[in-house]
């Protein structure tokens, strides 16, 4: 019980924090914003990257993403997450990747060639199942230039 509690104290001063941690989400995202590049492909190499919405109350996290040439791309399950309902409020979102802020636009995605370049890049990436269904009704957003 005392390991727990101590775990917690430690944890809770990192939680407070604008910046999202591990698992906890945070606020609003610091540094420096730039245009976004013409080719995500180096960039989109980043284990995870930070995603803010919500420009109004900024809600940030943690993300897997994938970057094929022009196009970065995120995603998760079919039943979303708190920052898949911020952007259907909303599709203005900012991305960190390597402490560069890059201020996009989240569109879905419902190509059915589009949905399978993208499944393809998250396998590949992070190893995944090539046969899992994972991606079928996953929520897929194409981030592009505002």
């Amino acid at each position: 019980m005392l390991r727990a509690l101590l775990f917690i104290a430690l944890l809770l001063p990192l939680a407070a924090c604008d910046e999202p941690f591990i698992v906890f989400a945070g606020g609003k995202l610091s540094g420096e914003e730039l245009p976004p590049p013409a080719d995500w492909s180096e960039l989109g190499k980043a284990e995870t990257i930070q995603l803010e919405t919500n420009p109004e109350d900024p809600y940030s996290v943690n993300i897997w993403v994938a970057g094929i040439g022009p196009d970065l791309y995120i995603g998760t399950g079919p039943e979303g997450t708190r920052w898949t309902k911020n952007i259907a409020d909303d599709p203005r979102v900012r991305v960190r990747i390597e402490g560069n802020i890059y201020p996009l636009i989240a569109h879905p995605v419902t190509d059915p060639a589009e949905r399978r370049r993208v499944a393809r890049a998250y396998v590949d990436k992070y190893e995944l199942d090539p046969d899992g269904d994972w991606l079928i009704d996953a929520l897929v957003f194409r981030l592009d230039r505002r």
